[in-house]
């Protein structure tokens, strides 16, 4: 068997265990949906995708073992598994697909790998995430992404990433960038109503600040954003909305 088809064991509520043949390649859409007794999964090395819905509200899972070889994983895949709170993203992964992991209420805490491009929108919606790190060639972040995890307070993102406006929570999220993401989060940060600080301000930051247009509210302990002299901009950028 290389694909075990759709909804293939949907809502079986006494299913507690699945043993996997080497030979599976994918998961269908809503295989597994609703198994409300299923504790724990391993896939085998062959896996390379898991369809949308597949593990949708087994509420009783706490512990899934990604192979290396899973690529791709689709919309609403873990959607409310209440249970799960640690969660380690395998090498082969690219892209999370959207609502993928959400209202996890117990998920505390995700290990992205470096190949990682993409997070689908509402991916982690509603978790209880303390810290996110992205890795380096992350591009985008999708709309909710990382709405009402109100628990998260800092998030590392590269320069390389575009965030939508609405991925995470406005009043709790911290944003640390490299100049070079300045420009592209511009319109992120005339979207909302809160105060910048900043670290080691410099000239091209200043200039940065007045095209932005944005209230300002406080600032970091280095003083005002002022015109200073023309060294090179160091340190962290950072974006906190009270």
């Amino acid at each position: 068997m290389t694909h075990l088809p759709d909804r293939a064991f949907r809502y079986c509520a006494s299913l507690v265990s699945v043993a996997f043949p080497s030979s599976l390649v994918s998961i269908g859409d809503g295989a597994f949906s609703g198994c409300s007794s299923l504790v724990s999964v391993t896939f085998p090395a062959s896996l390379t995708s898991i369809g949308s819905h597949a593990f949708e509200r087994c509420s009783a899972l706490t512990t899934v073992t990604f192979p290396a070889s899973l690529a791709s994983m689709g919309g609403c895949a873990f959607e409310r598994c209440s249970a799960l709170a640690r969660v380690t993203l395998p090498a082969g992964l690219t892209s999370i697909g959207g609502y993928a992991f959400f209202r996890c209420s117990s998920l505390a805490s995700v290990a992205f790998p470096a190949g990682l491009t993409s997070i689908g929108g509402g991916a982690f919606r509603d978790c209880p995430l303390t810290r996110v790190t992205f890795p380096a060639g992350l591009t985008s972040v999708a709309n909710l992404a990382f709405r009402g995890c109100s628990s998260l307070t800092r998030v590392t993102v590269p320069d390389t990433a575009t965030i939508s406006p609405n991925a995470f929570p406005p009043a709790t999220t911290v944003l640390r960038l490299p100049p070079a993401s300045m420009r592209d989060l511009q319109r992120w940060c005339e979207a909302v109503d809160g105060a910048l600080a900043y670290k080691r301000c410099r000239p091209l930051l200043y200039g940065w600040l007045e095209r932005a247009q944005t209230r300002l509210g406080s600032y970091g302990p280095d003083g005002a954003a002022r015109q200073r002299d023309r060294e090179e901009f160091e340190g962290d950028f950072g974006l906190l909305v009270d």
